[in-house]
């Protein structure tokens, strides 16, 4: 009995200490306490507790194991040990003590969600789905739930039904942090970028919005064209964070965008000081390097980010991941600007498919891309029909119309070239493009004549 008491003595002070933040003390105070008495699962679990909070998470696995054999009927038990393995990135582990929590609480939400995401990080979507309906079923108004199985669609692909679940997860928890930037990220891949200016400045409205969230955002402004609304969230979080090298990448991509390219390159040197193997950098330097006109440099930046690419597959992935539609145009205008032309139809037909033409029939900006990459590969019937499309959607594209003409050129179809040369001078007639093409005309046709006299010769 005595024991007893004293046992209580040392958990009733290590509960004081808690509230106090002195976790060395209360772990010496629950350690002594559980000695005294190792049946007490209520004393057990709190150690455990104590114990994830110091951050030594194996040590506090086995209290929560302990304590949920002792403790059988008890939910929190086996719902921190799954909260615990989720949150060091053991999915796989956590499912059994998650579902053991949720078979004690049907309606415990955190034990819900944290299962869906780890079937969803495992690549077990269909259980997941079946996840998430039993817990539409067991509790009223699952915000997080309805989160997770968000993320899971959108890993799926699936957007429509991504965005439906977000917007429901918003409306039943509004207080949720990065919810919106997520569901602005998803109406961005729908095609709908407009849409995604009020979801972000809802998101910063609540304010305290977390570095990776507002990078998040930043990276959606800019895939919008926004840079200025960018900056601004960029300035502020240089205030808060500045040795971020992502945070500094962000800030020189816009200030490039923004033609100020001292800003940009100084930008671009603290990230390279701060991580110097970061996805994007080499990209952004080469970018940056052919804005001042120093071709050969980045063309030397280039070639090495690729060896390394085809060295680790991690790496193209990671760089692939984050790069967004309008990163993947600047990157494919780079390589084309270098003369990478090989390499920069394997990325476009890796981004965009091989079927470009069908996949991407309406974008222009990317027709365009293809039919450049085309062209520089000698690939003549694909560039011509790419750049029939393109004249379809837009009448007035003297891209088009210089296409068009260079092909029948090389062709050798001298009266079908002067046609759409006519064509295209009458459009812009001060098009220096136009004006080499006619004297290419010019030499190529004269050149045609004068080679069979030269043969008899």
């Amino acid at each position: 009995m005595a024991s007893q008491s004293k046992g209580e003595q040392h958990a009733h002070r290590a509960r004081e200490m808690l509230r106090q933040g002195r976790l060395k003390d209360a772990e010496r105070e629950l350690r002594a306490a559980v000695a005294i008495d190792p049946s007490r699962g209520d004393w057990t679990l709190q150690f455990g507790w104590t114990l994830e909070a110091i951050g030594r998470h194996d040590e506090a696995l086995t209290q929560y194991r302990q304590s949920a054999a002792l403790l059988k009927n008890a939910r929190d038990p086996a719902l921190s040990e799954g909260v615990l393995l989720s949150k060091i990135n053991r999915p796989a582990d956590a499912i059994p003590a998650l579902e053991s929590a949720l078979r004690i609480d049907p309606a415990c939400e955190t034990a819900a969600s944290l299962l869906i995401r780890s079937l969803a990080q495992l690549g077990r979507h269909e259980e997941a789905e079946t996840a998430y309906y039993m817990a539409l079923d067991a509790i009223g108004r699952p915000a997080t739930a309805h989160l997770e199985i968000a993320r899971s669609l959108l890993a799926r692909g699936d957007l429509k039904r991504a965005e439906i679940c977000y917007r429901r997860a918003i409306t039943e928890g509004p207080s949720l942090g990065g919810a919106r930037t997520e569901l602005a990220r998803v109406v961005l891949l729908s095609g709908r970028p407009a849409d995604t200016a009020i979801l972000l400045q809802e998101e910063f409205k609540r304010g305290g919005v977390p570095t990776g969230i507002a990078l998040e955002a930043v990276r959606i402004h800019l895939a919008c064209g926004r840079n200025t609304e960018a900056v601004q969230v960029l300035e502020q979080l240089a205030r808060v964070e500045p040795s971020n090298a992502r945070m500094h990448l962000l800030l020189a991509r816009a200030m490039r965008r923004r033609n100020d390219l001292p800003r940009a390159i100084r930008h671009l040197e603290v990230a390279s000081r701060l991580a110097s193997d970061m996805p994007g950098l080499s990209t952004e330097a080469a970018l940056i390097g052919l804005a001042r006109g120093f071709v050969d440099d980045a063309r030397a930046l280039l070639v090495k980010q690729l060896a390394k690419e085809r060295e680790s597959v991690s790496v193209m992935e990671a760089r692939a991941a984050a790069m967004d539609r309008v990163d993947v145009l600047e990157y494919l205008g780079a390589l084309l600007a270098v003369g990478l032309d090989e390499q920069a139809e394997k990325a476009l037909l890796e981004r965009f498919g091989e079927r470009v033409l069908r996949t991407h029939s309406n974008d222009t900006v990317v027709l365009r891309l293809a039919a450049h990459i085309a062209l520089a590969r000698g690939d003549l019937s694909r560039g011509r029909a790419i750049s029939r499309r393109l004249l379809r959607l837009e009448p007035d594209s003297i891209i088009a119309v210089h296409n068009l003409a260079l092909i029948a050129l090389k062709r050798g179809n001298f009266g079908l070239a002067w046609a759409w040369i006519k064509r295209g001078r009458a459009m812009a007639p001060a098009d220096s493009g136009m004006r080499k093409l006619r004297t290419l005309w010019f030499w190529s046709r004269l050149w045609r004549t004068v080679t069979p006299f030269r043969g008899r010769a």
